[in-house]
Formats: structure tokens, sequence, C-alpha cells
């Protein structure tokens, strides 16, 4: 399917302009013969402004472009002098930047910004089941339906933002919104980076720039819930998630308190993975790192490490509210399929671990 131009406003899109060259190429313009969709172009002029991304399977983005064009649109300018022409085609045009709003569908709705490098709203982080078509179609209507004056305002400003770069700091609390309505809170715990960055010693295996966060037991709709009763509420497990949507300003920063010497922290355990040094083995709780040589000691438990790391929560609206409702973090770690020695169910596991390394 394709969006048209009334849906199109209600998702911060920019319209396809009346006088705008629709033109359709295979989605492998390579080997067509390879191709398993198609891709939509739009021109103003020479200019690329849109494109549509669709496969077989009923899955598609639209990203807006501001690409120039040459010699009868068959080639992609160069920016620069120095620079050489590129061949139009959807390999060459994945290569460039878009800008702004796109919207994605692959089962699940995203809207999001290229430019801030913002999300204003994912459907699998809201907790919405998998979409076909038909529940695409049914998930469009009741948007439109659903969105009042403010909220077009919102889109709209959340389509015209400029990218922005915030500060964040361990103890901060920050809030988010699993969907339209819906607020969520959280924490800081750790900032990996500044950590080591200052002398602390850390397992350093984690990709990015990680911090540790954890997720409060809250739903609302309530944009100004104080610090002072987040602290009462408990938390889901802590996670590593790179820091992107605090840079970028999607998670806002409301408060600061000191860190509780309690906190909870992932916990990460194995052989060490260092080409220079691999005989020894290696724990890591938060602050507390730990090593002990391989020789004369038993590896405990294979792939406890627990390096994973992700650009978002490790929750959804979901499995947070089923956290809520049951007054624990059962449903957490029994929807948790890793080798996390924090999960209940590798408490004997854990307890040799811990014996081992001296705790």
């Amino acid at each position: 399917m394709e969006l048209t131009n009334k849906q199109r406003k209600y998702f911060g899109l920019e319209p396809v302009e009346p006088d705008w060259d629709r033109v359709e190429i295979p989605n492998n313009c390579v080997k067509p013969e390879l191709s398993t969709g198609k891709d939509i172009l739009f021109f103003d002029g020479d200019i690329l402004r849109k494109v549509i991304w669709m496969h077989d399977d009923g899955c598609f983005r639209e990203n807006s472009y501001a690409l120039r064009t040459q010699d009868n649109r068959t080639m992609i300018a160069p920016l620069t002098e120095k620079g050489k022409p590129k061949r139009l085609n959807g390999v060459n045009i994945q290569r460039c930047t878009p800008y702004g709003t796109y919207f994605d569908y692959n089962g699940g709705v995203c809207i999001a910004n290229y430019t801030t490098q913002r999300t204003y709203y994912s459907s699998a982080f809201a907790g919405v089941p998998r979409m076909g078509q038909k529940e695409l179609q049914e998930f469009l209507d009741r948007w439109i339906a659903d969105t009042t004056d403010e909220d077009l305002e919102e889109i709209k400003a959340f389509a015209h933002a400029k990218r922005r770069r915030c500060k964040y700091k361990e103890g901060d609390f920050f809030r988010f919104k699993y969907d339209r309505r819906h607020y969520g809170y959280g924490r800081i715990l750790f900032d990996v980076r500044k950590f080591v960055k200052e002398g602390g010693k850390f397992w350093d295996i984690l990709m990015g720039k990680a911090l540790c966060v954890s997720i409060y037991h809250i739903i609302t709709e309530n944009p100004g819930v104080d610090i002072e009763d987040l602290q009462k509420l408990p938390s889901c497990p802590s996670a590593y998630m790179m820091d992107n949507r605090f840079f970028y300003g999607e998670y806002e920063i409301i408060g600061n308190a000191p860190v509780p010497e309690d906190a909870d922290y992932p916990i990460m355990y194995g052989r060490s993975i260092s080409a220079l040094d691999r005989n020894k083995i290696c724990f890591c709780r938060g602050k507390d790192y730990r090593e002990i040589p391989l020789e004369g000691h038993d590896l405990l438990a294979a792939n406890f490490r627990n390096n994973g790391i992700g650009w978002s929560l490790n929750v959804n609206q979901t499995l947070a509210a089923e956290c809520i409702e049951a007054g624990t973090n059962e449903p957490f770690w029994r929807a948790d399929r890793g080798k996390n020695l924090r999960n209940p169910r590798f408490s004997r596991e854990l307890t040799a671990v811990l014996e081992q390394m001296g705790i």
C-alpha cells in the first residue's frame, strides 16, 4: 500500500505535490531479475524529493530527499566539484542521507526523524502486536480518528525540529513516551565511558557509549511525576544501552539525585575475549570489576558475558504493564531468553560465580 497525502499530514510527512513526476523502478536496479519489489520515486524537475521503498510482502518505507540529478534523471549529481556522478538506482540512493520524518512499516509502524535522530512513535515499543495489511489500515484509520489539533501541532513541530545535543549524567531521572498518550520514567545508573575515562576498571566489551539504565514500574498520562515519588517505586532489571536517545534529547532529563550504593547492575561473567589476554576469567557488576587467571580455575558458567547492547530500552509498554500488575519482575524474567545471571532460574550459577570471585 501507499500513504495518501491526507494520511501523510497526520504522520508529519511531506506531501506529494501535484506537479511532481512519479517514476517506478525495480527494487534492485543492479540486477532487476533479483528484485523483490519496486521503488517509487517522485521528482520535482531534476530534484529527487521522495522515495517509497516497497517490497512484495507489503512492507514499505517512505523517505524524503533533496537529491539533484542529471542526464535526464539517470545519474545522481555529485555534491562537490571533485565528486563524480553516480547512477540513479536503489543502491546508490540508499547511500545518500534522507532528511526529516520517515514512515516505516515492517510488521510494525515506526515514525521517526532522520534529521533529529529521534523517534516519535514505535508500535513495537508501545507493545502493539505485529500487523498485517488489514491491521495496518485499521491502525492508520484509528490514528487519524484519535488525532487532536494539539497532536497535529506536536507532529508538525517534530517534523521540523532541529537536531539537539543534550547533556546527561549518572543519577539523572528521565521521562519518555511509550505511545502517544502514556509516559514512562527511568534513571541513568552508570555512565561507562565517563567511568573508564576517569581511570575506573571495567570489562569494556560493550559497543558504543554505554549507559546503564533502569525503568520504573509506572505507566501514566502525567508528564510531571516528581523524582521523590519515582524513587519509591520498584524498577525493572537494569540494562546497558547506547546513549543516542539521551544525547539527541528523545529521553528528557527531569532531575538528578545520587545513585544508591545497592543499585541494580547487570552482571557480566566469562572468559576474556581479548586476543592479547585470553587466559583469565572476568566478572563485572557495575563498577565492581574482578578477574582471576583461567589456570587453576574452572569457568563455572559459559555464555554469561551478557554484553548485548541496543539503541533503546529493554522493556516495552506491554511488558512494563505486566510487571506493574504482578508487582514483581517475574514477567520480565519469564520473557528473557538470554543468559542473565540475575535471572532467578540461574540462581545456582550465580551463587557459584559469586563464591568463585570472592563476593
